[in-house]
């Protein structure tokens, strides 16, 4: 449990570091750092796609899950959740009325870039199941590390609304250390080669709308993580 304990607390520290922060940090600087991190990002995502075995089971399940998602409005639900929590953490001046300084859509894209970012990362993932197999945390500590800073910039621009993912993070990679020793003899070479790139898929879906290039319903594409493994298999048994 220290990765994810350690992992969490990067993302809490972060974002109060980077709420106190953000009035130093200049637009500029924060704007041309989130471009490193979204170049980094699809780094991330083309080293996890370049790791499928099979494409068509990774588009199946990224298209039932992201119908699913959009069926459920799993993405406007979890907005709506953020906006609330926003509210709360959102600095008001005394002598001033509260105005709103930050877009809606500012807001939505860089909260959902951090939810998967945070929650569904391939790095966090795998190093979960590592450190449910083996005992050793090294891969989930390394991620604390980059999410400290990742926090940092994000919370800069939309406050410390972003630590509130730390308990879902917390929550995902938890389920996921427990569940490794039970999953894993079941799960192929295949199964999790399809499952990484159907995770990159959606990291480039973060790094494009990151950069304000693409606007891709990321939340509501999670589902297919699900669908991923089972399709997966089904394809190497019957192709």
């Amino acid at each position: 449990m220290i990765g994810p304990v350690a992992n969490s607390v990067c993302i809490i520290a972060g974002s109060i570091l980077g709420a106190l922060c953000g009035p130093v940090l200049s637009e500029e600087f924060r704007k041309k750092f989130m471009n490193v991190f979204s170049c980094i990002t699809l780094g991330i995502g083309v080293t996890m796609l370049s790791k499928g075995d099979s494409l068509p089971p990774v588009v199946l399940s990224l298209l039932f899950g992201t119908a699913l998602g959009e069926a459920i409005r799993l993405e406007s639900g979890v907005m709506k959740a953020a906006f609330k929590a926003a509210g709360l953490f959102r600095r008001k001046k005394k002598d001033k009325p509260v105005k709103e300084t930050l877009s809606d859509t500012v807001f939505r894209d860089q909260f959902a870039v951090a939810t998967v970012l945070f929650c569904v990362s391939g790095l966090g993932i795998i190093g979960s199941m590592r450190e449910g197999l083996t005992g050793e945390c090294s891969l989930l500590l390394i991620k604390g590390v980059l999410d400290l800073f990742t926090a940092m910039l994000i919370a800069a621009s939309i406050g410390s609304v972003v630590g509130v993912l730390a308990l879902p993070q917390f929550c995902i990679q938890s389920a996921l250390l427990f569940g490794a020793t039970v999953l894993m003899p079941y799960t192929t070479p295949t199964m999790f080669a399809d499952f990484s790139a159907c995770g990159g898929i959606i990291m480039l879906g973060a790094g494009l709308r990151q950069m304000g290039l693409v606007q891709g319903p990321l939340i509501s594409m999670l589902p297919g993580l699900f669908f991923v493994m089972p399709l997966s298999a089904l394809w190497k048994q019957f192709m």
